[in-house]
């Protein structure tokens, strides 16, 4: 480390100019930074999830590009309501990207007229006497549009539009809502409007999340340039650190958007990250500074011992921290991989500008700390209080040691009371105008997330079976045995109700013609009183025979409840967001059922709900491997480091314990397992291994230089615990700001990080040194480096230890 010391401290002012330069052009790409929310693209391409649903996609349509828009009224079947929403349909059609647009107003049904069947639309707007109550009877009666276009009571109502599935992108969706938000700013003042439908989730909630990440960033950096001068009391204790991390967020986010990348759920979060996590180094290296600046050293001698006693241990923090990360590119979930990969690369540019840069501004500010200043009483009181933390752990070591891993064991039990759960909405509040929108649409119509099953038979007109449509039948009634799923419709619906326009009772367009005159006693032809209803038809001819008059009518509803080839049948069911949890234990027992009853076809369960419960199961089982992954390398590069089988269990050991405490905290107050929560796993493991490696790593240069264990456990905990202490109360402020996001997983993982760094930081100050003390490792003989170390940071006098700083 002595040679590039030299070699930093010789060309500081190039480094300045470089970095200059380079900040400059980043800010371009920085520009140009794109943003997406796309399910499909957190699954591998070959994924059997994603094979399915982009199976079922292409052959019944897509769900994930449909907006809905809710309209409430309480008189909405009269004739002023009924134009304004033929109105509203008519303005969205026009609406760039939009290729269809359905609603109560242009929707059709089927009619039995002289044997065949014919689509005629619910409203003849060319008829001056339209009987509104007689319509809405109509759409209670027809199973595809009440509760979906209508509910039974007649005061709500849905407009579906369909962004074409071509252009479907972030921007494009962005220009579609705005232009859908100005059509309905008209009539919001009549009508209780609210719109729903993935594509404005998605959209609505990025922007949201960037909003919201952006105001915590500025926050965050408020309250540590606050706190670094209440810690430093000197401006290069402010700008240096803050310059740090700025650049190191410019940096990443540059090349992201260099090298293809755009920013989704998880990369979004890098910014945040990286604002605490990348001030770390340079605080490490203002306080040695700053001690040999005390001491009466010159600058140059003080910027070099920095360099020389910091630069390697601060390189292994960083490169562990990182590790902690790219392992993460072995997750078979892309946006996961992507998130690991550009978060590792933005702690190591934090430390290479760090090494760089310090040395190169600090020349420009000048020292004004002296022995009277706030900040060197500050540094008092820190240094007697670890002063009395040391002497604690060196009296109560068996106690510290002992009740430490039984307080761990208990806390660690709760891990087996966590569950793995995920949900569409988990990260936005219940109080978020997304949720209360969508819940008001599904409260009113039914829920809006597609559960989807396909039986394929393998066998062309292998559906038109009665057999198979009985059994349907029946697996129908035993889905709606979940209070989770509220509506179904499948090619059986589609069948039954053909069958019965076709039997021998009166007709739905007789009976709708009677009604439009006027006849009172006439019965209505509801489901409940017609002979026949639900029925189906007893042979195959029969049923082929209903088809080809389907195909002839040019309905659609054919080609979206079975393939051409008439070889699978589709069942469409809506499910509430109950999460991945409850709806992986309903598709075991649905498995269990198919299996029993469609054991002769195969049965292909898909649809967004499915894509977002395995898509839970994946990004949280990725990051387990990925945690276990990082934690054996990290263990090599610890025995590496150490060579010291007793030292590398010791600095293990204060690593697990924050993330055992933690994950128990979760299991006992019931916080489930999910994306949100499950990577701050990954970000706190970085961040104890960074401070039980500081620890560690001057416990080995002081035991070269003490000949006592006890002196050398004690000046370790002095100098390199109140460097510890001043990025723990950084770390603590930067995440703690989160933990009062409005957003679910924002507030988690501010609270949960928050808990496990207070929790690491007990115990590299109070279990750590009781355990070095107890165990008493044998030190070998050191390497050059170590050596060069040793010798630099002995060459400043050691003071008395209320005056030491680092």
């Amino acid at each position: 480390m002595t040679y590039l010391a030299d070699i930093i401290l010789n060309n500081r002012k190039i480094a300045l100019v470089l970095f200059a330069l380079l900040a400059v052009a980043a800010v371009f790409p920085v520009l140009r930074i794109q943003t997406n929310f796309d399910l499909e693209g957190f699954f591998p391409v070959s994924d059997p999830t994603i094979e399915e649903y982009r199976s079922f996609s292409e052959e019944f349509g897509r769900d994930d590009n449909i907006i809905i828009v809710g309209i409430a009224s309480e008189n909405l079947f009269t004739e002023g309501r009924i134009n304004d929403i033929r109105d509203i349909t008519a303005r969205i059609s026009d609406i760039r990207h939009v290729v269809d647009v359905n609603s109560i107003t242009n929707a059709e049904f089927l009619v039995n007229r002289g044997g065949s069947l014919e689509l005629v639309p619910f409203f003849d707007f060319d008829d001056n006497q339209i009987d509104y109550q007689a319509v809405l009877d109509e759409f209670r009666r027809d199973p595809f549009s009440v509760g979906l276009l209508v509910n039974e009571a007649g005061d709500f109502t849905a407009i579906y539009l369909e962004i074409d599935e071509e252009t479907n992108s972030f921007k494009v969706r962005g220009e579609v809502i705005h232009a859908l938000e100005n059509v309905l700013e008209d009539y919001r003042g009549t009508y209780g409007i609210y719109v729903a439908g993935i594509p404005y989730f998605r959209n609505q909630y990025v922007q949201l999340l960037n909003s919201e990440i952006l105001f915590y960033i500025s926050i965050s950096s408020v309250l540590i340039i606050l706190l670094l001068w209440f810690l430093f009391r000197n401006v290069q204790g402010v700008v240096i650190p803050i310059a740090i991390v700025w650049l190191t967020i410019l940096f990443t986010v540059a090349l992201l958007e260099l090298t293809g990348g755009y920013f989704e759920i998880l990369t979004s979060s890098i910014a945040p990250i990286l604002l605490c996590v990348g001030i770390a180094d340079s605080v490490h290296m203002l306080v040695k500074y700053n001690d040999n600046r005390y001491w009466g050293f010159g600058r140059f001698h003080s910027l070099r011992d920095s360099l020389i006693v910091l630069g390697s241990a601060t390189f292994i923090t960083s490169v562990t921290t990182a590790i902690g990360f790219a392992t993460l590119a072995t997750s078979n979930v892309i946006p996961m991989r992507t998130f690991g990969i550009y978060t590792a690369a933005g702690v190591l540019i934090a430390y290479l500008i760090t090494i760089f840069m310090v040395p190169g501004l600090l020349p420009y500010f000048k020292d004004r700390q002296h022995s009277g200043s706030p900040a060197t009483r500050l540094n008092h009181v820190i240094e007697s209080m670890l002063l009395g933390v040391f002497n604690f752990s060196k009296n109560n070591y068996r106690l510290v040691v002992i009740g430490t891993l039984i307080f761990t064991v208990l806390m660690g039990l709760g891990v087996f009371k966590l569950k793995v759960n995920g949900k569409v909405f988990d990260d936005i509040g219940d109080d978020s105008f997304l949720v209360q929108e969508t819940n008001r649409i599904g409260e009113q119509l039914s829920p809006l997330f597609p559960l989807e099953f396909v039986l394929d038979t393998g066998v062309e007109n292998g559906i038109a079976d009665p057999d198979l449509l009985r059994r349907i039948s029946d697996f129908e009634a035993f889905l709606l045995e979940y209070d989770e799923i509220e509506r179904i419709t499948s090619f059986k619906t589609l069948i039954s109700e053909v069958h019965r326009l076709m039997g021998d009772n009166p007709g739905r367009s007789e009976v709708n013609s009677a009604i439009r005159q006027n006849e009172p006693d006439q019965p209505v032809n509801t489901p409940a009183n017609i002979a026949g209803y639900g029925q189906l038809p007893g042979d195959r001819p029969l049923i082929q025979q209903y088809l080809l008059l389907l195909e002839l009518t040019g309905s659609e509803a054919v080609s979206t409840m079975a393939d051409f080839t008439y070889s699978k049948a589709r069942i469409a069911t809506q499910v509430y967001d109950v999460g991945s949890w409850r709806i992986n234990q309903i598709r075991e027992e649905i498995r269990a059922y198919t299996d029993q009853h469609f054991s002769d076809i195969t049965v292909k369960t898909t649809g967004t709900t499915i894509l977002v419960a395995d898509l839970t199961d994946n990004i949280v089982f990725s990051l387990s491997a990925s945690i276990m992954l990082a934690f054996l390398i990290i263990s090599l590069i610890m025995g590496y480091m150490f060579r010291n089988a007793k030292l590398v269990l010791i600095s293990l050991l204060p690593n697990i314990m924050p993330l055992l405490i933690t994950a128990g905290f979760m299991g006992y107050f019931g916080i489930d397992i999910k994306p949100s929560t499950a990577v701050i796993f990954t970000i706190a493991f970085g961040i104890a291994v960074d401070d039980s490696i500081h620890f560690l790593a001057r416990f080995r240069i002081e035991s070269i230089k003490n000949a006592l264990l006890v002196d050398a456990i004690r000046i370790t905990t002095q100098k390199t615990g109140r460097a510890i202490i001043l990025t723990s109360m950084i770390l603590l402020v930067g995440f703690g700001t989160l933990g009062s996001s409005d957003f679910d997983s924002t507030m988690l993982m501010g609270q949960l990080v928050c808990l496990t760094i207070f929790v690491a930081l007990l115990a590299d100050l109070l279990f750590l040194p009781a355990l070095i003390y107890w165990i008493n490792p044998k030190i070998d003989l050191p390497s050059s480096g170590a050596t060069d170390e040793a010798r630099s940071d002995h060459e400043v006098p050691a003071p008395n230890v209320a005056h030491q700083v680092f």
